[in-house]
């Protein structure tokens, strides 16, 4: 039987991947659309994928050229091809002028930027052309939301697989219809889905597989050696900076955020560790964001290569403003601050939640690192208040989901 799975990069790749290769081996026949930065990412696990070039016909020579003037001044040599780029943003805004005509098209483009895209049409003629049995996809609001629009048209059953606590996605996600089964972090967000109108049967309760391996013996003894390697345990802190790409405009919500707000909180670690010497800085960017790295004593580079769950066994504190990697430094016991002046801090309230310690402004980073690291660790085997073990951490999230996909099939 045949599965069509979508999804962009960073932590919805690292969420879907584990599933596809369970699918897989259970011997469904697979097929991914990776995004942006996934494509390379399933590669190095060995999984194929395909893309929005591959789904461009090549008789369609407008959307080539509407994809030609919106990638100029997009600067090539990134993770993501420039063929690839030309084909997302033309096979998009040309479903967005179809549905709001050149000149609303224009104004919600310049608007919105590729928020605005909803691409529908083109994963309708993606499912004709794969002709897939299910459609298994994550929250994202763009192109794995119009898979599972699509699919719902068609007929197709289909599988969400939420990330996090989709505080903003349940706007869409929770309204009746919507996915045929929805895989959900923990209790509390089911509650939440619920509490939109969503029948207790249609949401199962599967942690997040993207986790699954940060428990796992070979990779906490992986990270005590790295720890070793680079002199992390002489008795000196090691604080890792998670960054994150912060926006002007959220999304899908009517929040106004600070471009500068990474670099200043980066900064202001810097100085911290310039200052500190007993503290060592890891500076770890988003795979998204475009940064030059700056050598400077006492903080290292850490490339998105570096596996990130050993990278998390190793330091000590995670700084974060709403980066996934903060709940994932929770769950193995990890000392997390998050600066709460970010966009996303509604989106991921980890110190409402008990998952970190938050900061109102970056100015007050230097004094919570102080208090944070004067106060008791948490034990290896703790898990901050919020937080249900079982369901976040456990090892079988990724077949719990591919029980999930499975059921389906069979009925």
């Amino acid at each position: 039987m045949k599965i069509l799975t979508v999804t962009y990069g960073g932590g919805h790749a690292a969420l879907i991947a584990p599933v596809v290769k369970e699918l897989m081996r259970r011997g469904y026949d697979v097929t991914v659309i990776g995004l942006t930065t996934a494509a390379p990412y399933l590669r190095e696990l060995g999984i194929p994928s395909i893309g929005f070039r591959d789904l461009m016909e090549a008789s369609n020579h407008e959307a080539y050229e509407m994809g030609c003037d919106l990638s100029q001044g997009i600067a090539g040599g990134g993770l993501v091809g420039k063929e690839e780029t030309i084909a997302y943003l033309g096979l998009n805004y040309q479903e967005l002028v179809g549905r709001l005509g050149k000149e609303g098209a224009a104004a919600e483009y310049q608007k919105k930027g590729r928020q605005a895209f909803l691409p529908i049409r083109v994963m309708e003629r993606a499912l004709a052309q794969f002709k897939p049995d299910l459609v298994l996809a994550t929250n994202s609001p763009r192109a794995e939301r119009a898979v599972i629009l699509a699919a719902r048209a068609c007929g197709i059953p289909s599988v969400c697989v939420v990330d996090l606590f989709a505080l903003q996605e349940v706007q869409w996600i929770g309204k009746p219809g919507y996915a045929t089964r929805i895989c959900v972090l923990n209790e509390a967000v089911k509650a939440m889905f619920l509490e939109h109108g969503r029948k207790n049967e249609e949401i199962v309760v599967t942690g997040n597989p993207a986790f699954d391996r940060l428990q796992q013996p070979e990779v906490k003894l992986a990270g005590m050696r790295l720890r070793h390697k680079r002199g992390w345990d002489d008795g000196s802190t090691t604080l890792l900076w998670a960054s994150q790409p912060e926006p002007e405009q959220h999304p899908f919500a009517p929040r106004r955020g600070d471009p500068a707000l990474p670099r200043q909180i980066e900064d202001v670690l810097r100085r911290f560790v310039r200052d500190n010497p007993g503290f060592h800085l890891v500076v770890r960017y988003h795979p998204s964001e475009q940064v030059e790295f700056a050598e400077q004593q006492g903080v290292i580079f850490s490339p998105t290569s570096e596996n990130l769950h050993v990278l998390l066994h190793a330091v000590d504190m995670v700084i974060v403003t709403a980066s996934t990697v903060g709940l994932e430094a929770s769950l193995i016991g990890k000392r997390v601050l998050s600066v709460d002046c970010s966009i996303f801090t509604g989106d991921a309230p980890y110190s409402t939640m008990g998952i970190a310690h938050g900061v109102a402004a970056v100015a007050d980073l230097p004094l919570a690192v102080r208090r944070l690291h004067n106060s008791l660790a948490l034990s290896p085997d703790r898990r901050p208040d919020g937080i249900e073990k079982d369901a976040v951490a456990g090892i079988c999230a990724a077949v719990k989901v591919a029980d999930v996909v499975e059921s389906l099939l069979k009925h």
